[in-house]
């Protein structure tokens, strides 16, 4: 499996409006509607960690738990899918330079950063700082001490 790095954003808006305040803040470059196939609206931006381009796809979150279990990004409407798949070493670094960025501009808004859909990395409350996870700290219910704190309920 690839290694996969995701921002979560409670935004509850179209997901047009969405992306385009994700976009502006980021200073991303819309480069394609994956909707029919993805779900998503591709964007491209210039990496801050090296000389590259990272992918960014935004889209609905549609990560569902089963019926009896609770997630971390459950009440998340919009995902940010960080890919630098030429420097994959990177990626997880760029990811949090992009949720760093959100969390300062839109700061009104809950946000959390996964790696790989399993690990929580970092979350953010409006008017609290943004808590970095030890690592190990998944998204699912056996942690849910852990992550509920800084999620939204």
């Amino acid at each position: 499996m690839a290694d996969s790095d995701e921002i979560f954003l409670a935004l509850n808006e179209p997901l047009e409006v969405a992306a385009e305040r994700i976009a502006a803040v980021v200073g991303l470059e819309f480069n394609g509607d994956l909707r029919a196939d993805t779900g998503a609206l591709q964007y491209k931006a210039r990496a801050r960690t090296c000389d590259g381009t990272i992918g960014v796809y935004i889209g609905p979150n549609t990560f569902q738990p089963d019926p009896d279990e609770v997630q971390a990004m459950d009440g998340y409407g919009v995902v940010v899918d960080v890919q630098y798949r030429t420097h994959k070493a990177l990626q997880a670094e760029e990811a949090r330079r992009i949720f760093d960025r959100l969390v300062a501009e839109l700061d009104d808004v809950p946000a959390l950063l996964s790696h790989n859909l399993e690990w929580l990395v970092a979350a953010y409350l409006p008017g609290r700082e943004t808590h970095t996870f030890d690592p190990g700290v998944s998204l699912d219910d056996p942690d849910v001490d852990i992550w509920s704190p800084w999620v939204p309920s």
